[in-house]
């Protein structure tokens, strides 16, 4: 070594040094910025289309494992099939406003991945357990989780302007809206080809593609701390906004439940009944994930007021006219229709009652969507077995009204410059 010659770092030899990805890996994403674009935006829609994809990749085939591995007569194993089932929605709603409060002292992308790689052992304990018990622990281990969608739905106001929050939201609800419709299909063909245990294992690794992409794609984004708002949002509002996006989610989700009994007042039954409703499930599917993002667009030129109210009221006119068809195609065409209208209303009224909000209020208005996927299916059940079809999609449709009349007819409370 030459006199003066400084020494070399440790590991600063060309055979020492360590691809990109690693301390990417390790440390997040080297740029420490708190800017998003859009194309992070998507990036992180894509990886919640593969959190949704995994948790609906289970659901259909889970039932016929709670069928086989438990010990108990016929009776129990359907509530073991209830609870076990039922128990993420109920979790989900429980702790989306508490991952949603964490946003203001962790940060959301961090958050994100954690939750998402807790996912992804959680998913790979499921092939480990032929226990109910434990498997009801997993299931609201997941629910407790489930509130990272809150994390997702942060980091797209992060990466979003005022004039592109309304049009990201619809992105990201068009792809878990597309998670839900393809996760069962492949989970059951996956679980007859392969067997339960290793299509748990594939779905945890499934979750992990979406792990990675955010933490090696999405730059660090510091804990939420928003500007104060020009206007604030009152708590009435708040409740309201709330209220149409339950509402609509009701909407979106009570037929499953109930499509055996509709099919066969509509003349379809037996072995082709299974088919004709895979159909018609997966073609209103597609069309509330293409009307999530085209509704939403809409706002940005007709104005969000009269876009929430257009699409609100024809989807509930429309709920109300699933009741008059004759024929399997009127009645697909119909719902086609309805939820790709009401649909779009979701992300425009979110954007309106989280621009400028912190992370708690985001989790709370979370939850009137998985408050929704569970009381749907409830709803329609009860008015199918105690009263009529007719009863049940005016009430639907009455229920959404009334909470898109409530939502518009609260004021705001400007907040005044100093």
């Amino acid at each position: 070594m030459g006199a003066g010659a400084e020494p070399a770092a440790p590991f600063s030899s060309p055979m020492w040094h360590l691809p990109d990805w690693i301390p990417s890996l390790l440390l997040g994403h080297p740029e420490r910025s708190a800017v998003l674009s859009d194309r992070d935006a998507r990036l992180v829609a894509l990886a919640q289309f593969v959190v949704a994809f995994s948790w609906n990749y289970v659901y259909v085939f889970l039932p016929f494992y709670i069928l086989r591995i438990s010990p108990h007569d016929r009776e129990t194993t359907l509530l073991w099939t209830g609870l076990i089932l039922g128990v993420t929605g109920v979790a989900s709603t429980l702790f989306a406003p508490l991952w949603g409060g964490m946003a203001s002292r962790v940060s959301p992308k961090l958050l994100y991945e954690v939750g998402i790689l807790i996912q992804v052992g959680l998913f790979a304990c499921f092939a480990l357990t032929a226990n109910l018990p434990v498997l009801f622990l997993l299931r609201m281990a997941i629910g407790m989780v489930g509130g990272t969608s809150t994390m997702g739905l942060i980091l797209i106001a992060v990466a979003s302007g005022r004039e592109r929050i309304t049009s990201n939201v619809g992105f990201f609800q068009s792809a878990m809206t597309l998670g839900q419709i393809t996760g069962p299909f492949v989970g059951a063909f996956s679980a007859d080809l392969l067997g339960f245990t290793p299509t748990f294992l594939l779905g945890s690794l499934v979750l992990s593609v979406a792990f990675f992409a955010v933490r090696l794609r999405v730059p660090w984004v510091e804990p939420l701390r928003p500007p104060p708002p020009e206007v604030r949002i009152t708590r009435r509002r708040l409740l309201a906004g709330w209220l149409v996006c339950f509402t609509a989610t009701l909407q979106l989700v009570f037929l499953p439940s109930v499509l055996p009994e509709v099919l066969r007042d509509l003349g379809v039954s037996g072995a082709g009944a299974v088919r004709v409703a895979g159909a018609i499930v997966l073609a209103y599917g597609l069309a509330a994930a293409v009307g999530a993002v085209l509704v939403s667009r809409g706002a940005g030129r007709f104005g969000r007021r009269r876009t929430v109210l257009v699409a609100g009221g024809l989807a509930s006119l429309l709920q109300v006219a699933l009741w008059l068809p004759g024929s399997v195609g009127v009645f697909t065409a119909l719902r086609i229709l309805q939820t790709g209208l009401i649909a779009g209303v979701i992300p425009i009224v979110f954007a309106q009652v989280t621009e400028g909000a912190a992370g708690a209020r985001i989790g709370l208005i979370n939850t009137s969507r998985f408050s929704g996927n569970a009381a749907g299916p409830l709803l329609a059940t009860f008015f199918f077995a105690h009263f009529s079809p007719l009863l049940l999609y005016g009430t639907l449709a009455v229920l959404t009204l009334a909470s898109l009349a409530a939502f518009y007819r609260t004021p705001l409370s400007r907040v005044r410059p100093a």
